[in-house]
């Protein structure tokens, strides 16, 4: 069985499937492509823990993690401390009314306030004081505004789920807030994890609102690719595809036709599919929609492309190498007689889209049988007929 196959096994399941976290450790670094990134992976995780035992010299047993408690507290019970949290973003509050899901409201985080001058100010309901808010608060508002305005309630009679972060520094606060809102202390998702969200979503939830995501990663499965991230430690793979922009920008038309492209051309040993290369053919069969190319097409388009120079778009690749000297023949040549005051100071050529698929406009227009779309890139750049592949 091939790799990819394996790899997309992950979305036949049509139910969730539980593990515990013994085995889903385990699985994890099992599930890495060779012994090498496994056993790194398992010197990482015994470095962690002996990083942890070497800053935390007082914490000998799990009791001695001094961590969060999760209660119930009265609305009225909880503050915001305006020095601690962001200003109050009302459109944010109203979007969370609007869109409203008993689901996806999450505990407030709080910590037990201290500070007379409140105290004297505003009246604890509940036995245990008053709080603030260090994360939370257009939740918070969300509900107070539920409260009040639709359901007519007192908040000191309203309970609301808390989570009391047992801290007397506000500098552990604060640093707790500003990691907690940015990447420094999120795990946020990457393009793949969305998409494998989705695809499970369609899959095992039936949420027909993916169903495009769903069609795409059956043209990935048909043609023995897969998507993936460097995180993942399979990117050199056979039929890998790290690049998620194309994935998730084109329709399930444009990636089946790049999924029987890349059938066409993909040895029989196997590569993974170079950034350059989804960039540029994607980019190619959207420029050529109105054309509605067959099936037959695209494979004599695919073989072409193979015969040419092997469909390798890899960036250090002959296609490139060849591209970058007709684009600075044709600069040369462009710029012959223009005075150094009026020409950019350099050359610059990059490897993508533009220059790389206007080269291979005018190579296919020159060498290939088959019906050539109108050009739809906005450059001057033409390459010489001499500096084309020879057929």
């Amino acid at each position: 069985m091939s790799y990819a196959k394996i790899w997309n096994e992950q979305y036949s399941n049509k139910n969730s499937f539980f593990v515990d976290l013994k085995e889903r450790l385990n699985s994890t670094i099992q599930g890495l492509s060779n012994f090498t990134k496994q056993n790194s992976a398992r010197a990482s995780l015994v470095n962690a823990c002996n990083t942890f035992i070497k800053k935390n010299p007082t914490k000998l047993k799990f009791a001695d993690l001094d961590l969060c408690e999760a209660i119930m507290v009265p609305l009225s019970d909880i503050l915001i401390d305006i020095t601690m949290q962001r200003k109050l973003e009302l459109s944010w509050v109203l979007k969370i009314i609007r869109e409203f899901r008993d689901v996806q409201i999450q505990p407030i985080r709080l910590y037990r306030v201290e500070d007379p001058e409140a105290s004297i100010k505003y009246y604890a309901t509940g036995k245990n004081g008053l709080y603030a808010s260090w994360d939370g608060q257009h939740t918070a508002m969300a509900l107070y505004i539920l409260c009040v305005y639709i359901f007519k309630q007192d908040p000191k009679d309203v309970m609301i789920p808390c989570v009391v972060f047992k801290v007397s520094k506000k500098a552990e606060i604060r640093k707790n807030f500003i990691s907690e809102n940015t990447e420094d202390g999120k795990n946020l998702l990457d393009d793949i994890d969305i998409f494998q969200q989705q695809v499970y979503g369609y899959r095992v939830d039936n949420n027909l609102a993916w169903k495009e995501v769903h069609d795409k990663q059956t043209h990935l499965e048909t043609a023995d690719l897969f998507v993936t991230h460097e995180k993942f430690g399979n990117t050199n793979e056979p039929g890998a595809i790290s690049r998620m922009q194309e994935i998730g920008h084109y329709d399930s038309e444009i990636v089946r036709k790049f999924c029987l492209y890349a059938a066409s051309v993909m040895p029989e040993s196997g590569r993974p599919i170079a950034s350059q290369e989804i960039e540029i053919m994607c980019a190619w069969f959207e420029m050529s929609k109105s054309l509605e190319y067959t099936d037959e097409e695209i494979v004599d388009l695919a073989t072409h492309i193979n015969e040419l120079f092997k469909a390798d778009f890899h960036a250090d690749s002959g296609f490139w190498i060849k591209a970058r000297n007709a684009y600075e023949n044709w600069w040369n040549d462009f710029y012959d007689g223009v005075s150094e005051d009026y020409r950019p100071s350099h050359m610059s050529f990059s490897k993508n889209w533009r220059n790389g698929g206007t080269f291979l406009w005018y190579q296919l227009k020159q060498t290939w049988g088959g019906r050539i779309p109108r050009l739809n890139i906005n450059t001057q750049f033409k390459p010489f007929a001499e500096d084309l592949y020879n057929v």
